[in-house]
């Protein structure tokens, strides 16, 4: 079967698959980033406090300016930066307990594109063409090593091309592939490629089917 026979078959499932991949990552990317602005605000309203108490007998203010600013900060912006703290916490807490789940569900993406290349080209991807490149290496090279890594990497029996793809990659693309020995990088591996949508694994397969 040929890739551009084989993409519609697995186009419901690919869709599904990649929104559950990436919307629990792009929440904890939006929360992090409203955290960090809460953090600085509260930051800034507690030195405006200890400013003002420092030198309100110099400026001959009202003594309580300072308190007032103090518990004005503390019952908004430092409330608001408590709670975001919290619910972050507990969507990194989850998004953790998740990293299984989500392992697996990139490398289900994995599987389909190494299937699909399987079906064509055969184990030996003889006439395979290397589509475009990640770092140095073939994309088809890549995604057949990262399901292959996904798969074997919690007994640690990786073939020696695993092991090569791998370190190229810590090497040219992202230092956290040097953890291929540690952990599943099928995620990693599907962020490289940009696999936000059916669209992007589509554009990629095809190009193996020229």
């Amino acid at each position: 079967m040929r890739l551009r026979d084989y993409l519609p078959q697995i186009h419901h499932a690919v869709e599904t698959v990649i929104a559950d991949l990436h919307s629990e990552h792009d929440h904890v990317a939006n929360l992090r980033e409203s955290v960090a602005r809460l953090t600085e605000a509260t930051h800034a309203g507690y030195a405006q406090a200890e400013a003002v108490a420092k030198f309100s007998d110099e400026w001959d203010d009202d003594p309580m300016l300072a308190t007032a600013i103090h518990w004005d900060t503390y019952f908004g912006v430092d409330k608001d930066r408590y709670h975001k703290d919290q619910e972050l916490q507990q969507l990194t807490n989850l998004l953790a307990a998740k990293e299984i789940s989500l392992s697996a569900l990139a490398g289900s993406l994995l599987q389909y594109a190494k299937q699909g290349i399987a079906l064509q080209y055969g184990r030996q991807k003889h006439g395979c063409p290397a589509g475009r490149n990640i770092g140095s290496q073939s994309l088809a090279e890549v995604i057949w090593q990262a399901r292959n890594q996904a798969l074997h990497w919690e007994d640690g029996t990786f073939t020696l091309p695993v092991e090569n793809c791998f370190n190229k990659l810590a090497t040219e693309v992202n230092p956290v592939f040097g953890d291929y020995k540690l952990r599943n990088l099928a995620y990693d591996a599907v962020v490289t490629f940009g696999w936000r949508t059916f669209s992007d694994l589509e554009r990629d397969l095809l190009s193996l089917d020229p």
